[in-house]
């Protein structure tokens, strides 16, 4: 497995720049996948993150989810927090950024991120949210009976008796 920082310079070439935000995610992503004993990055992981920031870009060159894979998945709350969920091993975790020091500049910020103790990082904990089986799925597709397109099945709503669409819904 390649090292932190080798996976923080990969994640700067997709992201665009190097920022703390990508560090956040590549630190995330990396302690997930030795917290979970994940033996290949983007085989049966997902994560749900909550928010959308930089961090994203290093969550999906490391852990290996993606939004076209359908293995991240984003649950804006604000927070710069992630369940991370292991589907081969059904083991999870959340890890949360806690509060660092102040007053670094931000080449020390990005090596405080990719070096300090997990615990100075991150604050470990159970996830918050319930991962349903369908999360690893792809939904089966449906047409909408009132306008005819095609809609994942799963987010179809029922509307005077009948599933439609979630625009047709409104």
């Amino acid at each position: 497995m390649e090292s932190i920082k080798e996976m923080y310079k990969i994640s700067g070439g997709l992201h665009g720049h190097f920022c703390p935000g990508l560090a956040i995610g590549v630190r995330a992503a990396m302690e997930a996948l030795l917290l979970l004993d994940v033996q290949e990055a983007g085989k049966g992981v997902y994560c749900i993150a909550e928010s959308k920031a930089c961090y994203l870009d290093g969550i999906q060159v490391v852990f290996g989810t993606t939004w076209g894979n359908g293995m991240l998945e984003l649950r804006d709350r604000g927070k710069t927090a992630f369940d991370f969920y292991n589907k081969q091993s059904g083991r999870s975790v959340r890890l949360c950024a806690v509060e660092w020091p102040e007053g670094m500049s931000k080449e020390e910020t990005i090596e405080f991120i990719l070096t300090a103790p997990l615990e100075k990082v991150f604050k470990t904990g159970e996830v918050h949210f319930a991962l349903e089986e369908g999360n690893f799925e792809k939904a089966k597709k449906v047409k909408c009976p009132v306008c005819k397109e095609q809609c994942a099945e799963t987010y179809m709503r029922e509307k005077d008796g009948v599933l439609v669409c979630p625009d047709c819904f409104e």
